[in-house]
């Protein structure tokens, strides 16, 4: 089995000695119809969302926010999608774009899955999903099954965030299967194993604000091993690092900052765009390496099963902290 696999299987805390359970996508029997409910799966969204098998960024791919599908029962939603993303294509949009780019997409999560999935339609890429963190249990009601296929949209932007979460995520899974028939259309034309890397990164993660007692933190950081090295990538042909934030002024997220660095320092050009100036998804400006940030020190609750989320402990609790949804 690989890695990939075992982890999302560690995630739902079941059994590795046992034969896996996971439908693939290229079996006709899982997708009929190509609906967007169709797709609302752990193990069809961790399929999608993720390189393909042979790719070399296949072991990059973090499969904790699919876990929560399962684990948690939640049932993600038809969307309306961002501006951004239904914006008409710029002359000359992503012709940057090759196997010589790796890209972090460092934007509010929803988005960033968003745009990944627009450049991979009009340009090129293999997506590589980041999201270590567990949403909160009970963030969404029970719909029965027809309910739930034809159920209207929700409204874009994201209403009514959950404010007992430091991160509420349910934004990115449901835009996740909103735009699931869209890109299983696009990976059955086939997806080349040196696509350029585009790593959707949730940029709410690090700076979301600590919740309170008896709410749920997932704030969580990407650690180096998330990441591959400068050396590794340089060794695969990738001379060019795309960062992707809000404006040409965004700051990318601090533990963002040693891995480009890194690139830096090893010769690799890098190169700056924002969602807010379409001109530079034509042509990216040169960017500047940030100021280094170490991560050492920083601490935010992990679940026992992997990934980051834990409920904040209430004083009067003698044994606060758990979250049973994500195994604590």
């Amino acid at each position: 089995m690989s890695p990939p696999w075992s982890k999302l299987l560690e995630r739902l805390a079941k059994p590795l000695g046992r034969r896996p359970t996971l439908r693939r996508l290229d079996d006709p029997e899982t997708i009929k119809q190509g609906l967007w409910h169709e797709y609302a799966a752990h193990d069809l969204l961790f399929q999608l969302y993720g390189p393909e098998a042979d790719s070399p960024f296949y072991p990059y791919h973090c499969p904790t926010i699919f876990a929560a599908v399962e684990r948690l029962n939640i049932q993600p939603r038809l969307t309306e999608l961002a501006p951004e993303a239904r914006l008409g294509r710029p002359d000359g949009a992503w012709e940057w774009l090759d196997a010589s780019t790796f890209v972090l997409i460092d934007l509010p999560g929803a988005l960033s899955v968003q745009m990944a999935v627009r450049m991979m339609a009009e340009r090129a890429g293999q997506p590589i999903a980041t999201f270590d963190h567990w949403p909160a249990a009970g963030v969404q009601r029970s719909f029965n099954a027809n309910s739930y296929r034809h159920m209207e949209p929700l409204a874009w932007p994201p209403q009514q965030p959950n404010l007992n979460v430091a991160v509420d995520s349910t934004d990115v899974l449901n835009v996740m299967v909103t735009l699931a028939p869209r890109l299983h259309q696009l990976k059955q034309r086939g997806i080349p194993p040196d696509a350029p890397a585009l790593v959707m990164c949730d940029s709410r993660r690090t700076i979301a604000s600590k919740p309170g007692p008896g709410d749920f933190d997932n704030r969580y950081f990407i650690d180096d091993a998330m990441l591959p090295s400068a050396d590794w990538l340089q060794r695969r042909g990738v001379s060019t690092l795309a960062f992707f934030g809000e404006s040409m002024q965004s700051s990318p997220s601090s533990d963002l900052t040693m891995f480009i660095n890194e690139c830096h320092r090893a010769g690799m050009k890098l190169i700056n765009l924002g969602l807010n100036d379409p001109g530079s998804w034509a042509i990216p400006l040169p960017m500047m390496p940030p100021p280094p940030v170490r991560m050492t020190g920083l601490t935010f609750p992990k679940s026992r099963v992997g990934g980051f989320g834990k409920r904040v402990p209430v004083p009067s609790e003698s044994s606060g902290g758990s979250f049973s949804g994500a195994g604590g």
